[in-house]
Order: C-alpha cells, then sequence, then structure tokens
C-alpha cells in the first residue's frame, strides 16, 4: 500500500479545521436556555466523545443579526458561502457531562441524560457501561444515579416519575442481582458458544451468550421492588419475537411502546410496536401493520397517540415509501396521518397535542412539517437548509440544520397558528459551534433531462473564483442507497477537495430520496441497469461544462457508494481514479453474508435464484487497465464485510490493475477515528495529485 502523504496543503488545512469543529446532533430547550447534544474531539481519545452540554441564555447585544442575516443560500440555485457578517451572541456554556447522550427534559426544569461517567457517588457493584443520570435544576450540584445495569443501557424512556430502560440482561434472571451473580459466577473458561436465533450475530455489537434484551422500570420507591429499587418489565413475547430498544412513554408514565423485531423463515424481518401499562405489562399488545414495519414511536402531550413511521414491506418490484402513522396508546387504532404525502415523513417530536413535528425529503432538503392529528394534512414550516435534528415546546420548535455547505446550527422556528406557515425569516440562530469549518467557496444546482423526459439533479461544488483552466472533477457517490445528498458530512466532506483546486460533483441518481416515489421504483433492484446508467449519463452531462476537464475525473464513494463509484468505473471511460470505500462488485456474495441480508431479500430477492443479483454485480474486466484503484474497508464491517474489498483487489490486481487497499481494523461501516479520517483523506489526495495531474491554480486563493 501507498505511503500516505503528509501534504500540507490547503485541503489539510480545511480537513484539520472540519475534524476539530464540534459535531452537534440535537438540541432541546431547557428555559431560557438549551440543552445540546454533541460529538467532541478530545485529547487522548481515538473517537469524537458524546457530550451534553447545558447552556444559559446568551447575553442581550444590540448587534445580534436577525435570523440569517449574513449568509446567502439558495438552495435551488446558486449558493455563494461566506461567514455570517455579525456572529450572534451565543449562549453561556455552564456545565458539560462527558460521555453522555439522549437527554429528556423533566417538569421541574432539570433533565435526564444517559453516560458512562463514574461520579464520587458510584454505582452497584458490577455495574458497568451507559446508566441513566438525573441533572437538577439550582446550584451545580453533582448528577444522580437513576437506573443502571451489569452491562449498561442501550436506551431508556421516561416521563412523569417513570423511566423504563432496555439492557443486554441473562434470558433467565429475574432481577438484576441475580443477572450480576450469574455473570460473576461464570468461569473464565466457561463456553461462548452460542446457539443463533432468528437473524442475530452472537458477540457481534450485538449480545453475549445467554443474553437478550429485556426492560426496567425505575419510578417511585413505594412501587419499587428489590434492593436496587428498579424491576423487570416482562411483556410477554412469541417466540420469534425481539425488542429492539427502542422505547416511548406517554407523558403520564402509564403507557410504553417498545419496538419489537419477528423474525421470520429465510432470513425476512417485520417490525412492529408492543403497547402495554407499565404497571401491568402482561397486558401487552403486539401491532403489526398489515402493509408497513412500524418504528420510531414518539408520544404525544396528551397521551392519546404513538407517532411512528411506517415504511412499506418491499419486495421485488415494489420499492419502500415512508409516512407518518398515528397509534392509539391502547393499540385499538391505526391511522395515517397525512395520506399520500410524497416526501417520506418521520415523526421527530411533539409540540403540542395538535402539532406533530415531522421530517421529510424533497428536492435535495430535509424540511420540516407540522401534521395535526385527524387533519390528514401536513403544513410546510420553512427553515433555511436541511433539518438534521427537531424538537418541540409550545410555541417553538429548537432546529439543528445544515447543508452541504452549512456546518450544523442550532435555531429556534416560532410555530405559527393554524394555516399561517412559519416564514424562514422568523428562524432565529441560538448557537453556530462549527461556524470555523464554513468553508469558502461556492454551490450550483446542476440539472439533467434523460430522453425519456425525467429530470436528475446534483449538486456541484467549486472553488469561489475561476481557474486558469478548467477544473479536475471529483464525481462523489452517496450512500446508502435510499439517500440523497442533503446535509453537511463529516466524513464525506468536498471542501477540502475544493480547497485544493477540485470541482466535486455530487448527483442524486435514481432511489435518491426527495424526488418522488417514481425516482424510487426506477432504481428498485437495478443498481447497475438503472441507477449507475442515469448517474453516469448525469455525469457526461456535466463534463459538458467548458470550466470542467473531461480528462480528468476521479469516482469515489462509500457503501453504496463505494459500489457506484465502482460502475461508474466500468461504464465512463472517463474516470482514471476510483476510490470506493465498503464497497462490492459481487451482488450475491455480500446479501449471503451480511446483517442486511433481509433487505436484500425484499430488494432482489432469494439469493440463490433471484436474476437481480447476477444481472447487476459487476463486471471488474470492463476497468480499464489503466485507471488506479483506491479500495478501503473496516474490519469490523458487518454491513458489507470486508472480504468484498479483498475480492475485488484479488481480481484487479490479477488483471495488472493500479489497485492499493486500505484496512482499518478498528473501524465498522463508516470511518469515525479523526486519524484515520485524516488518513484516509491525505491518501486519496496523494493519488488525486498524482493520476489526475497538476492542480488548477485559482484566480484566488480557496481557504477553509
Amino acid at each position: 500500500m501507498a505511503t500516505v502523504t503528509e501534504d500540507g496543503g490547503p485541503g489539510a488545512a480545511a480537513l484539520e479545521v472540519l475534524l476539530a469543529q464540534p459535531r452537534v446532533r440535537t438540541a432541546h430547550r431547557l428555559g431560557d436556555g438549551l440543552l445540546v447534544e454533541a460529538d467532541l474531539r478530545r485529547p487522548g481519545r481515538a473517537d469524537p466523545v458524546p457530550y451534553v452540554l447545558g447552556y444559559g441564555p446568551a447575553p442581550a447585544t444590540a448587534d445580534r443579526p436577525p435570523g440569517d442575516a449574513g449568509r446567502r443560500t439558495a438552495p435551488h440555485g446558486t449558493a455563494t458561502v461566506t461567514a455570517p457578517d455579525r456572529a450572534p451572541a451565543q449562549p453561556v456554556l455552564e456545565y458539560a457531562y462527558a460521555g453522555a447522550s439522549s437527554v429528556t427534559v423533566t417538569g421541574d426544569g432539570g433533565h435526564l441524560f444517559l453516560s458512562d461517567m463514574r461520579p464520587g457517588t458510584g454505582r452497584p457493584r458490577g455495574h458497568t457501561g451507559r446508566a441513566l443520570w438525573r441533572h437538577r435544576p439550582g446550584p451545580r450540584r453533582a448528577p444522580e444515579l437513576v437506573l443502571s445495569a451489569p452491562r449498561g443501557l442501550l436506551s431508556y424512556a421516561a416521563a412523569s416519575s417513570t423511566a423504563v430502560a432496555a439492557a443486554w440482561l441473562r434470558s433467565g434472571a429475574r432481577s438484576l442481582a441475580e443477572d450480576l451473580r450469574a455473570r460473576e459466577a461464570a468461569a473464565p473458561d466457561a463456553p461462548t458458544a452460542t446457539l443463533v436465533g432468528g437473524d442475530l450475530w452472537p458477540r457481534s455489537m450485538y449480545h453475549e451468550a445467554g443474553e437478550t434484551v429485556r426492560l426496567l422500570w425505575s419510578g417511585p420507591p413505594a412501587e419499587s421492588e428489590g434492593a436496587d429499587g428498579t424491576r423487570l418489565l416482562t411483556p410477554p413475547l412469541d417466540q420469534d419475537m425481539r425488542l429492539t430498544g427502542e422505547l416511548a412513554l406517554t407523558p403520564d408514565g402509564l403507557r410504553c411502546a417498545a419496538g419489537v423485531v419477528r423474525f421470520l423463515p429465510g432470513g425476512h424481518r417485520r417490525h412492529g410496536q408492543l403497547l402495554f401499562p407499565v404497571r401491568d405489562p402482561a397486558d401487552a399488545t403486539a401491532v403489526w401493520a398489515p402493509d408497513d414495519d412500524l418504528t420510531e414511536a414518539v408520544a404525544a402531550p396528551d397521551g392519546a397517540w404513538f407517532a411512528c413511521t411506517a415504511e412499506r414491506i418491499a419486495a421485488p418490484g415494489r420499492g419502500p415509501r415512508q409516512e407518518v402513522v398515528l397509534l392509539a396508546a391502547d393499540g385499538s387504532r391505526l391511522e395515517r396521518a397525512a395520506p399520500g404525502h410524497r416526501d417520506w415523513l418521520r415523526p421527530r417530536s411533539w409540540a403540542a397535542p395538535d402539532t406533530l413535528l415531522c421530517v421529510g425529503e424533497r428536492d435535495g432538503r430535509r424540511r420540516l412539517w407540522r401534521v395535526r392529528p385527524g387533519d390528514g394534512r401536513a403544513e410546510p414550516i420553512e427553515v433555511a437548509g436541511s433539518v438534521l435534528a427537531v424538537t418541540g415546546v409550545p410555541g417553538e420548535a429548537v432546529v439543528v440544520r445544515s447543508g452541504i455547505d452549512l456546518p450544523p446550527e442550532v435555531v429556534s422556528v416560532p410555530l405559527a397558528s393554524a394555516g399561517r406557515p412559519t416564514g424562514p425569516a422568523g428562524a432565529r440562530r441560538l448557537l453556530a459551534p462549527a461556524a470555523a469549518a464554513a468553508p469558502t467557496g461556492r454551490m450550483e444546482r446542476l440539472t439533467y433531462r434523460a430522453p425519456d423526459g425525467s429530470v436528475w439533479s446534483s449538486w456541484l461544488c467549486l472553488p469561489r473564483t475561476g481557474a486558469d483552466r478548467p477544473l479536475p472533477v471529483l464525481v462523489w457517490c452517496h450512500g446508502g442507497p435510499l439517500s440523497s445528498w442533503t446535509d453537511w458530512s463529516w466524513r464525506w466532506n468536498p471542501w477540502p477537495f475544493v480547497a485544493e483546486g477540485y470541482a466535486v460533483l455530487m448527483p442524486d441518481p435514481p432511489l435518491s430520496v426527495g424526488y418522488g416515489q417514481p425516482a424510487v421504483e426506477r432504481g428498485w433492484g437495478h443498481w447497475t441497469s438503472q441507477v449507475a446508467a442515469v448517474a453516469a449519463a448525469q455525469v457526461r452531462s456535466a463534463l459538458a461544462r467548458p470550466d470542467l476537464d473531461a480528462g480528468r475525473v476521479a469516482a469515489m464513494g462509500g457503501s453504496f457508494g463505494g459500489y457506484l463509484a465502482l460502475a461508474l468505473g466500468t461504464l465512463l471511460p472517463e474516470v482514471r481514479l476510483i476510490a470506493s470505500h465498503a464497497g462490492w462488485a459481487d451482488f450475491a456474495a455480500v446479501a449471503r453474508v451480511c446483517d442486511l441480508h433481509w433487505h436484500w431479500l425484499r430488494e432482489y430477492g432469494p439469493v440463490d435464484t433471484a436474476p437481480g443479483y447476477a444481472r447487476e454485480s459487476l463486471r471488474l474486466a470492463a476497468i480499464d487497465p489503466g485507471v488506479r484503484v483506491l479500495l478501503s474497508h473496516g474490519c469490523e464491517d458487518t454491513h458489507v464485510p470486508m472480504g468484498e474489498s479483498r475480492a475485488i483487489h484479488r481480481s484487479l490486481e490479477t488483471r495488472g490493475v493500479d489497485v492499493r487497499l486500505m484496512l482499518l481494523p478498528d473501524e465498522r461501516h463508516t470511518i469515525g477515528k479523526p486519524a484515520n479520517v485524516t488518513a484516509w483523506y491525505r491518501w486519496v489526495l496523494d493519488a488525486c495529485h498524482t493520476v489526475l495531474g497538476p492542480r488548477s491554480t485559482s484566480k484566488e486563493p480557496c481557504t477553509p
């Protein structure tokens, strides 16, 4: 493998700035302040560390610009990316909890969160991993332990004085103490052999021998059982059902929705909701929609409904689609909240009993929608950029937004009354912690009209000013495949490459979401014959521009994007360099062994008999021997096992192709560790400089 370059050019500088920024995931209103969940890069830690950050109100200032002043955006045209003219006053950081996530704001002005921290109060003997903690309002005090388990908590839901949590526990244990005794009594040389039930993989990010996901309850001490102040909840499950760890609780703490999965013969699976009264879990009702998977339950403020994402059960020849459904808290009714809506709505938060906040994909943006139970309609709430996360309180939505050209920031969006959608000028920026990574460059929206009349979109990222000759082009293919180029990316970020003088083309071909159901159906089960073919036509159309150099083209991507980059290498003679992370060529080989086997079955059918696997698999012999191919793969990847990249490497090397392989022993499906991300970027940038020739000289320096 070639040595990773230590080039200190403008791309490397932009990358260092990028990797140093706080990565905001979600934000919550807490009185006049904010609670922000973010990942921070910390010295001595290989991975970004999750934090819960508590902010007090921003100090009053006359210089604060209203709304989005200082940044010009044009989601459907050209956008010039500039730093804000005047940064808004930032809220004051008052406290921070490391290793923390999953905030729930409580009615007393405090909040709950999960964390693996070990404050002085300690935990019960033998309890490790993430535990549930309470932060109380008022003078700074140490957080209080609420609930823990021997191997940590997977998730929780909390309301009123009640919390329900999911944890890996021994199947037969009748209490946490019994579970712990069994673990401590296990001999060091005890067998680890596990009989697999359903499609779960033993000891592969899931569970140890003899474990299953079980539920714990924590509530008023008078109702607790056992010395540990908790009790196990044991709602009845059929033999082929398992809990997934998804949990939602009505605000009164009386009724719970727990995600369940049913493993079916042949590797198929279904997802539903298990509804039960917390004080009587034996009275549980399993709800399975006839044609949909039900996930992501969110409880309404009045406790009447759980809003869920309903995803149609796909099959060969019929793609999935997503919409919002309302499930009565007792399981008696299931209603579609906005029937026929085209934007793949997903529920995220309730701001009031009549205000369900949802996100939906449309034309390269993830937009915010307001759905009213019983109304059957969705009202748009305009927020510039793309919505990453949203939490609601009466009269306000707290939104984390971003864009390909906009690092994540927190804004407050007032919720107007019925029939009066909120305009973008009403959004007020609350926090922009990654503003230093805002790129200097420009973006254009490209469209390609196919001979059949269909229209396909791409984003083109360019240096701010023109160059002295046409720019080399990096074609970036998104993963998914049910995804699109919508958000700011900490991993696939084009701006360090733009800083080096490259144009980055980001196409949204068939299977990209946000372009209507026909775009999904066209690509479903036809990844090479349709998706790759349209993507190749998009690239050819863009290369006709005089400012792009059709003789210096690279194709890159990760996961499905890694496959698509290889596919473009077989279809486009213009491609001189391919960089594929966690990609594949042999569909059947991946489908047989990966942990997403059930998805392959829905899209292509049985692996041994359906013709689509062979029809759509790549013919690597079509890659010109003069093309350089960079393959990278995480050795702990279970979505696309690492052996596929080894197989591609061996196949291409046998043909004399200049193919290089980067293995990442401590990574899974994506590359998460900043040091590994840096190594990958520098490796790929070095190949770009070598294969695509000298960098073009901009008339004006392009800096981060």
